[in-house]
């Protein structure tokens, strides 16, 4: 069953952490609700991922899709780099709790948690280096598909 009031302290903490994040890092204050939108929407896509599909991989992987295509959208309406967006969006998507546990399990030299927590650690960062690569491989090829239809019309109009 899902408690709706704790997504939305999620999704609220979330877009906090990423408000907070863009203070950090001097995302000019213009587009601080943006970094803030991004850190929220992130948060209830992996939420909601996290109920269709429970492995850490494939929720990661997708909620790290959404959040890169939020950021090259919103970068590209601002006339901003992706990463202004990017690094704030993604902040929901650290795995802390896997992190924390993997570490507390090596400093208690407890095997059994470190497997258990370092593995999900690891599932959940490749599913989220997995699908900003997928992103940005999509927008780099979309570019340069653009970009050659853009000069065969040039050619095509100064052949005229």
């Amino acid at each position: 069953m899902i408690d709706v009031m704790e997504w939305i302290k999620l999704i609220v903490f979330s877009g906090t952490a990423s408000l907070g994040f863009g203070m950090l890092f001097r995302i000019e204050k213009k587009y601080l609700p943006l970094a803030c939108l991004g850190g929220a929407f992130t948060r209830f896509v992996n939420l909601g991922l996290e109920v269709l599909a429970p492995e850490c991989f494939i929720y990661n992987f997708f909620a790290a899709m959404a959040a890169a295509a939020y950021a090259e959208y919103v970068a590209a309406r601002t006339n901003n780099p992706t990463s202004v967006f990017l690094y704030p969006t993604i902040i929901p998507l650290i795995p802390v709790v896997q992190l924390y546990y993997s570490i507390l399990g090596l400093i208690q030299q407890d095997v059994e948690m470190v497997g258990i927590y370092g593995v999900d650690c690891i599932h959940s960062l490749a599913g989220v280096g997995l699908g900003f690569i997928i992103i940005s491989l999509c927008v780099v090829y979309m570019a340069r598909y653009r970009g050659r239809k853009r000069r065969q019309a040039v050619k095509k109009a100064a052949g005229k």
